[in-house]
């Protein structure tokens, strides 16, 4: 069975593509507007008619499009990678129920099953990355002349800056820097985001494809198990467990349940344990619901198991160690957080950190000097109050989650 970590770095393969593609795309634009700040008004617009048909535009399209294809192709072996895995992880109960275990090139059924499940995910995939469900978010007056956020898709986004910037070059040097780096910070900030149709709302594409495929890849591996399962006669589950858990899951990790009582704590009812403790419906005393497992950006996943022969992994005094050394949590800038707390924070920070890499390569790309040093020194100063939460909570650091492809360190004036 994967463990949590492993997960990270074959979902982090297909991520980190969609971040060069984010760097790449703003890097275009940003040479665009370089270009276009060097000529005359005439012949600016000019220019843009070249860079929007067969320039520009047409090498941003097609590095979306490598992006996607490669990304595509390799959901499936991610799918096939920990389908592999899993089924190997369960060999041991087969053997137990003496039940036969069918090699995994043999097994043609179960491999048809998870092709079908990756096929969901892969279309999901599609329809988050494609170029007319891209874009990034700015903001534009209202018909009643107040700023309004709105999503424009990576069409009209390139399109309106290159206008923006050929009325700016006839406002005189001055203006065109102020009102680029304007447009530069604000495109940087936003970075690549996929939009959904039915309620308007956007989100990073980076972050909405990590999302996406590790929902598949826990989809995957909890209807594995349910297969296993019932080829070798599980009559329970048992949920796995990590450190730091978000306070309504924090109880339930770690603990058994007959199929039955788990699929009530799935399916919003009160359940029970197979070592008596009672889940309420309601998660807390704020009426809050409780999550089920495995959805709404848990990282929990279940293994099945034989009731009364499956010992658990972790004991309650190793359950309750994890629970008490999250409660305890630390200070921090005269609050106190809890370290499930501290890692939604630095999760928060690491997002800041790439906001201004990509403000930075962007203005680099364009030449706007003073732009690319008031990015580089939010970095500095984001950075380093990073490494002072880590040390303070003793959290490990993880700042590879706040690389940029194309990102390179400048001196700060």
């Amino acid at each position: 069975m994967l463990s949590d970590e492993v997960i990270e770095k074959v979902v982090a393969r297909v991520v980190n593509r969609i971040e060069q593609g984010n760097t790449y795309v703003l890097e275009q634009i940003g040479k665009s507007i370089k270009k276009i700040g060097t000529l005359s008004p005439s012949n600016a617009q000019q220019l843009v008619q070249i860079l929007r048909y067969g320039g520009d535009y047409d090498k941003i399209i097609k590095k979306l499009q490598e992006i996607t294809n490669l990304n595509t192709r390799d959901i499936y072996k991610i799918f096939e990678e920990v389908a592999k895995n899993d089924y190997m992880f369960a060999k041991q109960f087969y053997d137990y129920r003496e039940v036969k275990f069918i090699p995994w090139e043999e097994n043609l059924q179960l491999q048809k099953e998870i092709n079908a499940l990756a096929n969901i995910t892969a279309k999901k995939y599609l329809n988050l990355s494609g170029t007319g469900a891209i874009g990034f978010t700015v903001k534009q007056l209202d018909s009643n002349g107040k700023l309004k956020t709105v999503f424009k898709d990576i069409s009209q986004t390139y399109i309106d800056t290159m206008d923006t910037a050929v009325f700016n070059v006839s406002q005189g040097k001055t203006t065109f820097n102020e009102e680029m780096s304007r447009i530069m910070k604000e495109l940087g900030e936003s970075g690549l985001k996929t939009i959904n149709y039915q309620n308007g709302r956007s989100m990073r594409l980076d972050s909405a494809v990590e999302m996406n495929l590790k929902e598949g890849l826990r989809t995957l591996h909890n209807e594995e198990q349910q297969i296993f399962g019932e080829e070798f006669d599980a009559d329970g589950v048992e949920v796995t467990v990590h450190e730091y858990p978000a306070p309504d899951h924090e109880l339930v990790q770690g603990r058994q349940f007959t199929l039955e009582e788990f699929d009530k704590f799935q399916n919003d009812q009160d359940a029970i344990s197979v070592d008596g403790i009672e889940f309420p419906a309601i998660a807390d005393e704020t009426g809050h619901d409780r999550r089920s497992i495995a959805q709404y950006n848990c990282y929990h996943t279940i293994f099945p198991i034989i009731v009364g022969v499956s010992k658990p992994r972790y004991t309650n005094e190793q359950l309750q160690t994890i629970i008490k050394r999250n409660d305890t949590g630390f200070d921090f800038d005269g609050k106190h957080y809890s370290m499930y707390e501290g890692t939604q924070l630095q999760r928060k920070l690491e997002t800041e950190i790439r906001k201004n890499k990509d403000i930075q390569i962007m203005a680099r790309a364009s030449g706007m000097e003073e732009l690319a040093q008031k990015s580089q020194t939010k970095i500095n100063q984001l950075t380093q109050k990073y490494k002072e939460l880590s040390q303070t909570s003793g959290l490990k650091t993880e700042l590879e989650r706040a690389k940029v492809a194309g990102y390179r360190k400048i001196k700060v004036k």
